[in-house]
């Protein structure tokens, strides 16, 4: 009985299906996400827009998964990444897709950390972004200094949790805590659907 619980419990979750909405049914609104990064900069969501974006966030005690997780999916899409420094691995290009129109540019898959801080007094709020930002000055990462992502996708505490967007802004799937290589594997195929679903 526990080990089928736990695997509901780990279970990648369909947020929005794929395919055109029966007749009557809303489409699905484009996730409102802005925060902020390390360098105190705005961080908005919609300026992805046009490509896949995989938001990979955790707490404090997360983070080890989270970097992992985020430099695992990352390779998936841009290959040359592997073995690189931080900033030329963010600089490396995308897999192109088969089968596309003259013209046709394939669609980024952007990985997104987002560290989930919690509700931190203004001073606490800059030791946390001075100190992600010596750790991490070459990869952007979101902050989010509520619950917004918890709120919104809910989380894992001090694991890895991901929630893929597609080219238009919407939430497609989601997954919290722990994932094995079945789920890594749906979840890969999910992504580059959705790449090819951007340019269809």
């Amino acid at each position: 009985m526990m080990k089928r619980l736990m695997g509901v419990a780990f279970a990648l979750v369909v947020l929005a299906p794929a395919g055109a909405q029966p007749p009557g049914v809303p489409a699905p609104k484009p996730v409102e996400l802005v925060l902020e990064d390390q360098f105190d900069r705005k961080a908005d969501l919609a300026a992805l827009r046009g490509n896949v974006v995989v938001l990979v966030f955790g707490d404090r005690k997360g983070t080890d998964p989270c970097r992992a997780l985020g430099e695992q999916l990352h390779v998936c899409w841009h290959p040359t990444a592997k073995g690189q420094t931080a900033d030329k691995a963010r600089a490396a290009p995308v897999v192109p897709l088969d089968g596309l129109k003259p013209g046709q540019v394939s669609p980024n898959v952007i990985v997104v950390p987002v560290a989930c801080c919690g509700n931190a007094p203004p001073k606490v709020r800059n030791t946390i972004r001075t100190q992600i930002a010596k750790g991490s000055p070459d990869v952007v990462v979101w902050l989010d200094f509520g619950t917004a992502m918890k709120d919104q996708f809910g989380l894992t505490a001090g694991e890895a949790n991901v929630v893929v967007i597609d080219a238009k802004g919407v939430a497609r799937v989601k997954h919290n805590g722990v994932i094995d290589q079945p789920g890594m594997d749906r979840l890969v195929k999910i992504v580059q659907d959705l790449r090819y679903e951007a340019v269809r």
